[in-house]
């Protein structure tokens, strides 16, 4: 039997004007839904009345760098902020809309695997060019989104330590946004994200450590 809400219920000759009240209640409650998929909607017929039941789409949370798509079709990410700027792929912000306000194609990553690497990253990356402020700029130079298949190892020590670019003298750091995983013969399989909320980032100068590396920092945290 379904479960029949309590103010609904009446008994012989008790007064029915409350729970008639309260059915209108229910139906001016109700909302017409649509399906295209049959199985979406069921109906079940009973000798005690007829039950209607609905399945809805889920549509999750619609959060900050969102990563969407997979290999074949590119991933797209959603629009997040680093230090309330929007990041860029291939010079087009991520949230598909240009510098004068226009909407433009949502700019995807397509994923190209040169290494064994079973695990690689979509990843914020930040660019202190060189000469310049210490902080970030809207420019496809300074921030983007990209595919790297390595994270420097000492990531994992807090803050993203500097990489240096190879092409240039710039300092470079990624932070990532999703993980994307790889069979041993480079089939893809899967992606997780990691970020869920925009970011801030401030960028430390330093020298040398110990060892003579880099002593410049990349720090990362939620907005």
């Amino acid at each position: 039997m379904p479960n029949i809400p309590r103010e609904l219920r009446v008994r012989r000759g008790d007064d029915i004007s409350k729970a008639l009240s309260a059915l209108v209640r229910y139906a001016e409650a109700a909302e017409v839904y649509t399906s295209s998929n049959d199985k979406d909607l069921k109906v079940t017929r009973k000798s005690q009345g007829t039950l209607v039941s609905a399945k809805f789409a889920k549509n999750g949370w619609p959060h900050p760098f969102k990563v969407k798509g997979g290999v074949v079709s590119g991933f797209s990410v959603s629009e997040g902020t680093v230090n309330g700027i929007t990041p860029f792929i291939d010079e087009i912000p991520i949230s598909g809309i240009d510098g004068e306000g226009n909407r433009v194609d949502v700019p995807k990553i397509k994923v190209e695997k040169e290494s064994d690497a079973l695990k690689t990253y979509i990843a914020i990356k930040v660019t202190m060019l060189s000469g310049g402020e210490a902080g970030i700029t809207e420019s496809p130079d300074s921030l983007s989104v990209v595919h790297v298949e390595d994270l420097s190892d000492r990531f994992a020590q807090g803050g993203s330590p500097v990489q240096e670019d190879n092409d240039s003298n710039d300092r470079v750091a990624y932070y990532p946004l999703a993980k994307l995983y790889w069979s041993k013969d480079g089939a893809f399989l899967k992606f997780r994200q990691i970020v869920h909320h925009n970011l801030n980032h401030r960028y430390v100068e330093g020298g040398t450590n110990a060892e003579g590396n880099a002593a410049e920092r990349h720090y990362f945290w939620a907005a």
